[in-house]
């Protein structure tokens, strides 16, 4: 028996059938062969995958597209009248140029080096172009917060630069402060450009009184000046402390947008294909009745599109109430659309306090409910109204809102 053992190991030794175990090289080239046969079919698609590389250029092209936008809303804010603007008064994205949005304020600026007054014989001017925010006689109710923005072109042959301000320079003094920054470290208006500047005020708590503030710009030496000749016209804002909004009145002060984004509110023309949002002083309601001043708002001719309009914020207290009509055009059949209130407290979400269809019914809606039972009493809060088309692509989705208000 050990004979014939002896005689077995003996031939596998003689004959090499003794199995070695392959090196890491031979495994490695092994894999390779697997994967490239594996991904062999799909090689074609390489170009197909998104890098690195690819990624970060989308992101700087969308970055371009955004300071676009954001200079092209200060072109459609300064022409709410329908005037022509002035060329010199409009901000232009350019090579070495940005446009930051940045705590409220849009700054068109060059960072191209630093600079300072202090040691300069140059002439510090500015002219105003117009209000942006709260227009004048607007009644905003106790106690609200608001933030009034002029929109001014640096019309002198200084650079302005973050030690410039917008100061308080006489009648009432309804602000949190005396002063407001407009511009950041590092950042520049040269002369020519323009910029948005802005003072936080509040209204106080006497109902029925009117109140006017008048605020000049101070420059890096200390220096206050106004616009005009002789620099002695200076930015405004006027308002009346009321304890009623009335929407229709105050149309001035909305804000409107659609499923693209903000647009000028007060253009009647929706050929555009954007939504229309615009004051009406004398309606002709469903019923075919005439009506009280009213805000026309359309969404864009399309299906399920949709458009707003937005006011506050305002500050009411406990026992106030909200009041709304609505209704579609005379001789509009297709009139049918889904209408939405919400409420938005600043610094959080929206809340949909209010939905309800509008059609042609021959009949005028109403919302009437006091704030108490929503909880949005004693805080300031933006109120936002909603049109949506139901359904088909139809021009006649059309609503007025008469009587609309907080009292």
């Amino acid at each position: 028996m050990r004979k014939t053992i002896l005689l077995i190991l003996v031939c596998i030794i003689l004959t090499g059938c003794i199995v070695n175990t392959p090196d890491t090289a031979s495994i490695e080239a092994t894999v390779a062969a697997a994967v490239s046969t594996a991904i062999a079919p799909y090689e074609s698609r390489y170009n197909d995958f998104v890098t690195i590389d690819m990624l970060t250029a989308s992101q700087l092209e969308q970055n371009g597209q955004i300071q676009q936008y954001v200079a092209d809303q200060i072109v459609r804010q300064m022409n709410s009248d329908g005037a022509e603007i002035n060329p010199t008064a409009v901000p232009t994205v350019e090579s070495g140029t940005v446009i930051e949005y940045a705590d409220g304020v849009i700054v068109p600026t060059k960072q191209t080096y630093s600079y300072d007054n202090k040691n300069s014989n140059c002439v510090d001017a500015f002219t105003y172009v117009s209000d942006l925010t709260v227009p004048d006689g607007m009644a905003i109710s106790p106690k609200t917060n608001f933030k009034k923005s002029w929109y001014i072109t640096n019309s002198g042959d200084c650079v302005w630069n973050s030690s410039y301000k917008v100061v308080y320079q006489s009648g009432d003094l309804v602000s949190k402060a005396n002063s407001f920054s407009f511009l950041k470290p590092g950042y520049f208006v040269q002369p020519g450009e323009s910029v948005t500047v802005s003072a936080d005020l509040t209204a106080p708590l006497t109902v029925g009184n009117s109140y006017t503030t008048y605020w000049a710009i101070e420059n890096d030496r200390g220096e206050k000046f106004g616009s005009g000749a002789a620099k002695n016209v200076y930015l405004s804002s006027s308002f009346l402390v009321s304890n009623i909004f009335d929407a229709a009145q105050n149309f001035g002060s909305l804000t409107c947008s659609d499923d693209m984004g903000p647009f000028m509110c007060g253009v009647t023309n929706a050929s555009s294909g954007r939504g229309v949002v615009y004051y009406d002083s004398t309606p002709m309601l469903e019923s075919g009745r005439s009506g009280k001043p009213a805000i026309a708002v359309q969404p864009p001719v399309g299906e399920n599109t949709t458009v707003r309009f937005e006011f506050g914020p305002l500050f009411f207290p406990r026992g106030s109430w909200f009041y709304t009509n609505f209704c579609c055009r005379p001789n509009t059949p297709h009139c049918d659309t889904q209408i939405r209130l919400y409420v938005r407290e600043p610094g959080y979400g929206e809340q949909l306090v209010q939905e309800i269809r509008e059609w042609n019914d021959g009949l005028m809606g109403e919302w009437k409910f006091k704030i108490d039972d929503l909880g949005i009493f004693d805080q300031e809060f933006y109120y936002i109204f909603e049109v949506q088309s139901n359904g088909g692509a139809d021009s006649e989705d059309l609503i007025l809102f008469t009587n609309t208000r907080i009292y």
